[in-house]
């Protein structure tokens, strides 16, 4: 996995899906391209701004949130 600072905003983000290859590169899909044309599919990294950006609460203890769900 790339370090955090060379993937941004993605590395923490409800919406990112983590895509590896057979070759093991590892690739950053943004989840809000399926659903909104602003966003593109795999953005340029770091990301460092994004107005669709949701911080992760998959790790919360509040049992809501979680990769992908929408708020």
């Amino acid at each position: 996995m790339p370090e955090p600072d060379s993937v941004g905003l993605c590395r923490t983000c409800q919406w990112m899906r983590a895509v590896t290859n057979r070759r093991g590169s590892t690739f950053f899909r943004c989840g809000r391209a399926d659903l909104d044309a602003r966003f593109p599919r795999y953005p340029a990294l770091p990301v460092l701004q994004c107005i669709g950006y949701e911080k992760d609460r998959s790790d919360d203890d509040t049992g809501r949130g979680g990769k992908g769900q929408v708020p």
